[in-house]
């Protein structure tokens, strides 16, 4: 289909169709091994339309509902195509609009003829710019593709992080780049695997007809001789007659140990946090037995806040003993506070309504920690003193995720609080904003008003 498709451009010469057609390949390959769409747009005699003469899709997910070639590339929504086209100058990370509506990047090579014309424009599509693709604008990269790339069809695949093996129809490898090289050296090839039989190569087991069969053959993961490698097969249908089989394969050790290193490391500091909290809960059960043995009422009042505000930074650790990350989920936070704290005053649990809304999001371990506290001291005053001992009430705490800073707002609608109260705060809200201003990097106000509640609004600085 491609040598009809750009005999439609009527710019082109039958050598030019040649060398196009013999970029077919590449294409099929660079679209399988980056995962992307790629094209091959030609111009026509209209200096704002280009016909695309050839479409590869991905193995994986594709961007098109259905292969485009045929359609008419139109310079207002592939500007990059027409500058390429014009120029001769790849272009890199360009905004473009598919045929079908959708909004894309696009990478553009010049493809040019032994009179150093330009003759087409070969394209990489990706939703998203992708560091792993070709860049077409290293001042090394560059003159080698260009000067290479309608001279030698397998160019491409030197530059790219796979292996990628190629085997003709007599299942015999008739391309393999530098990096799958190396791999089978590692794997004992001592001789060039050139002309070696597919089955006396491959690492996994797998049937050269099958690839034909199913023209793809996903990724699977072999262990061998020490090394971790990831595998993928696909069959090229540019001649059917004629089909090729495509290996590409991805050494993965050093990922694969880094990743082992990741979940050793996450196992120990969640012992590390499960510790920690066991023994935060070890020092509270002892202020406890303290508590019972004084029968001063103020200094067992004194002990059961700091038993209180022990236990809310012993809640930031039972859930890093649990999760082994470092940020923690603030809503998640507040609900262990509040359970920990009602656990304790059960005469008033079922009085108050107690509600977390707004948005959520994570904060790393060390914020959580003086969150927590702080949270912890607002609700310890509210449950002690918002609502008489026969009273019922409802506190809400509202989150709000800003762009710099955000809010958490804490309200009752208790009796709420004199302004001369106010004026005087205890040692509770004097340790709530001493934490907000120094270690949330943020600010604390409280209003109040007798017989209606009170609301408490803390604003924080946001990490990332």
């Amino acid at each position: 289909m491609i040598r009809q498709f750009c005999r439609i451009c009527s710019t082109l010469t039958s050598v030019d169709i040649d060398k196009i057609e013999k970029l077919q390949e590449t294409a099929i390959i660079l679209s399988n091994v980056l995962n992307v769409d790629t094209f091959i747009d030609c111009p026509t005699k209209d200096s704002e339309k280009a016909l695309v003469v050839h479409h590869s899709r991905p193995v994986g997910k594709s961007l098109y509902s259905k292969n485009i070639a045929g359609e008419i590339a139109e310079y207002i929504n592939e500007p990059a195509v027409f500058r390429t086209l014009t120029t001769g100058m790849p272009s890199k990370n360009y905004k473009a609009i598919t045929q079908e509506g959708e909004s894309v990047f696009q990478n553009v090579i010049a493809i040019k003829n032994d009179r150093n014309e330009i003759i087409g424009v070969l394209i990489l599509e990706h939703p998203t710019q992708k560091k792993e693709l070709i860049d077409f604008q290293d001042a090394d990269t560059e003159p080698k593709v260009i000067k290479r790339l309608s001279e030698e069809r397998h160019t491409i695949p030197e530059l790219v992080k796979d292996g990628v093996v190629i085997f003709n129809s007599s299942e015999k490898i008739t391309y393999a780049n530098g990096i799958a090289k190396k791999i089978y050296e590692k794997l004992g090839f001592s001789d060039d695997i050139i002309g070696e039989n597919f089955q006396n190569v491959i690492i996994n087991k797998i049937e050269f007809k099958n690839i034909l069969k199913n023209r793809k053959i996903d990724v699977v993961e072999v262990n061998v001789l020490g090394m971790v490698l990831t595998i993928s097969y696909f069959a090229t249908i540019a001649d059917k007659n004629k089909q090729n089989v495509i290996m590409i394969i991805r050494d993965i050790t050093q990922e694969k140990n880094k990743e082992q290193e990741l979940i050793l490391k996450s196992v120990a500091i969640k012992e590390i946090h499960h510790r920690v909290k066991n023994n935060l809960q070890t020092i509270a059960s002892l202020l406890r037995i303290q508590s019972r043995r004084t029968d001063n009422s103020e200094v067992k009042k004194i002990l059961e806040e700091t038993i209180s505000r022990i236990l809310s930074i012993a809640t930031t650790h039972e859930v890093l003993s649990k999760n082994g990350l470092d940020n923690l989920n603030i809503k998640e936070i507040v609900d262990l506070i509040y359970k920990n704290y009602s656990t304790k005053t059960i005469d008033k649990q079922e009085k108050i309504e107690f509600t977390v809304l707004g948005d959520n999001f994570n904060i790393s371990s060390e914020k959580a920690t003086a969150l927590a506290l702080v949270i912890n001291e607002i609700i310890q005053n509210i449950v002690d003193y918002a609502f008489p001992e026969e009273g019922s009430g409802v506190v809400k705490i509202l989150i709000r995720r800003g762009k710099f800073f955000s809010q958490i707002i804490i309200s009752d609608n208790g009796v709420g609080v004199s302004e001369e109260k106010l004026e005087n705060t205890g040692l509770g809200l004097m340790i709530v904003e001493k934490i907000v201003k120094e270690q949330l990097k943020g600010n604390f106000s409280i209003k109040s008003k007798l017989g209606v509640g009170t609301v408490i609004k803390l604003e924080i600085k946001n990490e990332y």
